[in-house]
């Protein structure tokens, strides 16, 4: 009984949203994306600033997933990740579309 109410205490001074970052996507962003994602290269919507990427999940997440497939703009297919899959591309706009790093 002891075990569980330590974890529970722990749980709830940790912030879940940022267990939910897997390192591997962290990893993705710093060595593909952050090369456009990070300073707005090419009116590319700058990293973890909420407001520029705004009017883009409007159009929705299959947009978003879409255009970084085929390419958008001035980004290539697939930006600069050509390995990754569709389910790293999700996970890097969802991390690239929060609020802040965490």
């Amino acid at each position: 009984m002891r075990r569980k109410l330590i974890l529970v205490a722990l749980l709830s001074f940790a912030s879940l949203s940022s267990w939910a970052i897997d390192p591997f996507t962290v990893e993705l962003y710093q060595t593909s994306c952050n090369i456009c994602h990070g300073a707005g290269v090419g009116d590319a919507p700058i990293a973890f600033d909420a407001e520029a990427w705004a009017e883009r999940l409007s159009k929705g997440k299959e947009t978003l997933l879409a255009n970084a497939i085929s390419g958008f703009k001035g980004m290539p297919p697939l930006g600069m990740c050509s390995d990754c899959t569709k389910e790293d591309l999700v996970d890097l706009i969802d991390y690239m579309s929060a609020d802040k790093a965490q």
